[in-house]
């Protein structure tokens, strides 16, 4: 499981984004389902501040100027919806090559989140929105994998993260996870591990 993930770039030609640290705002107002949405959305949090050199290796007939005064007066957000996982995604290995085959779903929250950020920074002053999804290249927080279970033939893991077939493996990085959060998963790795840890030095006596 990855990301469903959207750079989302809304633009106010009036005036120029002074901002120095914009990545310092996330807001998960729109995760939980509400009123009008019986699904969860998803995140927002700030991509940090583009720049023309940044953005010119993704549209190389642009030319700098036009970069320049887009991202100079840029707010520049990542929106991310929760992947849910499948059977057919994962990992494979086909002799010397490490396989990824991935189909993405859950797409019509993302789709929503899109369409009502839009109208939020349309709302607060930016009238130029531009959008584009990301795919399988931007593969960060990848999770999964290691599907955990009670049953070892239908499971790689315990619930505790250890290995059915291997009794001193254990697993406690993102690929133990049942779903992908629509955020960074480094404290919910830290947590799992803090979980496991007793099980592990149980296991070492």
């Amino acid at each position: 499981m990855v990301h469903n993930s959207t750079f989302f770039v809304a633009v106010d030609p009036r005036h120029v984004n002074q901002t120095a640290w914009q990545k310092t705002l996330g807001l998960n107002d729109w995760y939980e389902a509400g009123p009008g949405t019986p699904f969860p959305l998803g995140n927002l949090q700030m991509l940090g501040k583009l720049r023309a050199p940044m953005i010119k290796s993704a549209r190389r007939w642009a030319p700098m100027w036009a970069l320049k005064a887009v991202t100079d007066r840029s707010l520049d957000i990542y929106l991310t919806t929760e992947d849910l996982p499948r059977l057919d995604n994962g990992v494979t290995i086909d002799g010397d090559r490490i396989m990824i085959s991935w189909t993405p779903n859950n797409l019509a929250p993302h789709r929503e989140l899109v369409k009502r950020v839009t109208h939020a920074v349309r709302k607060a002053g930016y009238p130029v929105v531009l959008t584009e999804r990301m795919g399988i290249a931007t593969n960060s927080h990848m999770c999964g994998t290691a599907v955990a279970g009670t049953d070892p033939a239908h499971s790689v893991l315990d619930p505790n993260c250890r290995s059915h077939d291997v009794g001193n493996l254990f697993v406690v990085d993102s690929s133990f996870f049942p779903s992908s959060a629509a955020l960074n998963p480094a404290l919910t790795i830290a947590a799992n591990a803090l979980r496991v840890a007793p099980t592990i030095a149980a296991s070492s006596r």
